[in-house]
């Protein structure tokens, strides 16, 4: 077969377990898309639109939580891949970019589709790989068998993560001939292992953990895990331990304080001394509360541990308050801890406790005369969601509304929190729909949705997938935070005013469309929104009224803290 290194990449990728493949169509990858379509195991997703393709390649590695390859052309195609990258990155998942590339000697010599991609992604990739253009005798293929499995074992070892493989094919691209192949060079392998921290450390952590009354153990975006979730809820019991987690950190069932906005809003500098931890503990990702990075900044716990088995994660000082990191995987760290651990008596665990419940009865009873708004939407979503959905979160205010909800900590979510850019929402929900046996349900503002509405130019959009889109006319995100409703220039310049509806996207695409315009009209919509009747992925769109939504959120958090 001429450019005979295609079927030794299939081939070596298919050896290191990577079976789904998301393409966009191109001429200098053309080729590629040939071989690995007919490759035995290989499923391969068409996406035109690089970008999407990025988010939806996210969304299925996301669910599956192994490698999923992503392949475009030549040029400014592979600069589209960039914001899933960086999503990827920060958020621990899994990608193999596969850039098709013209041969060195054509790069900067004005051919067409032609770009500098060694290296493209540098500042937010795991590892690149620039593969040989051609393989002519024994030693070159063994090269090249090794840098493709070297590419697949460090998307996942020793932190999971976006690696990327720059691909040089030289013409002619379409002249494929199929042979008998050779034997497969033998890809090296590497071994799970776990570290764990030796007896002196243990001790050491132990004796200070033993004797602190006050332990704030805080959760940021995790993958699934019922063993981590067994391990938290043992801690939970602790009179010194508070537990804060998210929608994001995916803790169901735990008891813990899972609306840490509504918790700490209005909290006076003369009580910080008693809600001070002397240990702050912290495991997973980011952290989408604000609020309670500007606390933990201010407050400054003496021990801040965090635990992270990602070498880059190391110096990660969220709280600016790093004093110890421990570099063992979270699941291992909490076993050992817990063989160790005694309660300690202490008032602090019932301190935030009695904060916490004060808060949800506030939030009941606001919620019980609030008006028509985004704040009320989410309360009727919730009401009604089965419990059978996956959750995915819009950034700006879809994530940030459905932390003030103990509701929503039931579901299983996913939110691109690692960059929190609104680019990819939809894209990354209908891979994970695509991915999934279960239904999945987006929640998104109109800005995310329009940015990302091509995420629905895909002919195999899965029916499981329902969109709840939010249209209040623009980003009210920037109504919401401090600033920017002070200038002239919020509605013109940086809330993006807009009259668009989601209708004719519905129709250019195939989809069920329904919409809302009132409190009344929202219950029937959403019941006909989960219902199985449909055979085709749906939106729903919620009309809410923009100024008002805003002032609703901030009276609400003026409510709640007064």
């Amino acid at each position: 077969m001429k450019n005979k290194q295609l079927h030794l990449l299939a081939a070596v990728l298919s050896a290191k377990g990577v079976k789904q493949v998301v393409t966009s169509p191109g001429s200098r990858n053309a080729p590629a898309i040939v071989v690995l379509n007919r490759f035995p195991g290989m499923q391969l997703h068409s996406i035109a639109d690089e970008r999407s393709a990025g988010f939806y390649a996210l969304g299925i590695a996301q669910q599956l939580q192994e490698p999923v390859a992503v392949l475009c052309t030549s040029g400014s195609a592979a600069l589209n891949y960039a914001p899933a990258i960086a999503e990827a990155y920060y958020q621990k998942i899994p990608l193999i970019v596969i850039t098709a590339d013209r041969p060195e000697m054509w790069i900067d010599q004005g051919d067409g589709q032609t770009i500098r991609q060694r290296n493209v992604f540098a500042g937010y990739i795991r590892k690149s790989y620039h593969l040989p253009a051609e393989i002519n005798h024994a030693d070159q293929k063994r090269y090249f068998a090794r840098l493709v499995a070297e590419a697949a074992d460090r998307a996942i070892f020793p932190a999971k993560g976006p690696v990327h493989i720059n691909l040089p094919l030289a013409e002619p691209l379409y002249d494929i001939e199929w042979t008998e192949e050779e034997a497969l060079p033998v890809p090296p392998r590497v071994l799970p292992s776990t570290s764990s921290l030796g007896k002196s450390a243990l001790e050491e952590l132990a004796e200070l953990w033993n004797q602190s009354t006050g332990k704030i153990i805080i959760a940021g975006q995790m993958t699934p895990d019922a063993e981590v979730v067994h391990l938290l809820s043992r801690f939970a019991d602790d009179p010194s331990v508070v537990i804060l987690s998210e929608t994001t950190s995916n803790l169901p069932g735990i008891d813990s304080i899972a609306c840490i906005d509504r918790t700490i809003e209005g909290i006076k500098e003369e009580e910080f001394d008693i809600l001070r931890p002397q240990i702050l503990l912290s495991v997973g990702g980011a952290v989408v509360s604000k609020k309670i990075k500007a606390l933990l900044r201010n407050i400054r716990p003496a021990n801040h541990w965090h635990v992270s088995d990602d070498p880059e994660e190391f110096h990660m000082d969220t709280y600016g308050a790093l004093t110890l990191t421990i570099p063992v995987e979270t699941k291992t760290f909490l076993r050992q801890l817990l063989d160790v651990r005694v309660f300690k008596e202490s008032g602090f665990r019932e301190l935030w406790s009695a904060k916490s419940k004060n808060r949800q009865l506030l939030h009941e009873k606001y919620l019980a005369e609030a008006p028509y708004s985004d704040l009320l939407v989410f309360k009727q979503i919730f009401e009604v969601l089965p419990a059978d959905f996956q959750l995915h979160l819009g950034n700006s205010t879809p994530v940030r509304y459905t932390q003030l909800f103990d509701e929503a900590s039931k579901f299983t979510t996913w939110s691109n929190r690692g960059t929190s850019g609104i680019d990819g929402s939809v894209s990354t929900a209908a891979g994970a729909a695509a991915a999934s046996n279960v239904p999945v349900v987006l929640i998104t503002g109109d800005i995310g949705f329009l940015y990302d509405s091509n995420a629905l130019w895909n002919s195999g959009l899965s029916y499981n997938l329902r969109i709840i889109l939010i249209n209040n006319g623009g980003g009210n995100i920037f109504r919401v935070i401090p600033g920017p409703d002070r200038y002239e220039e919020l509605e013109h310049f940086i809330e993006t005013r807009h009259q668009h509806t989601a209708e004719g996207i519905a129709k250019t695409f195939g989809l069920n469309y329904s919409t809302a315009n009132s409190a009344e009209e929202l219950k029937p919509a959403l019941n006909h929104l989960f219902g199985k009747q449909h055979q085709k992925a749906a939106i729903l769109e919620i009309f809410t009224p923009n100024k008002q939504s805003a002032e609703v959120l901030k009276d609400y958090f003026k409510y709640i803290s007064k």
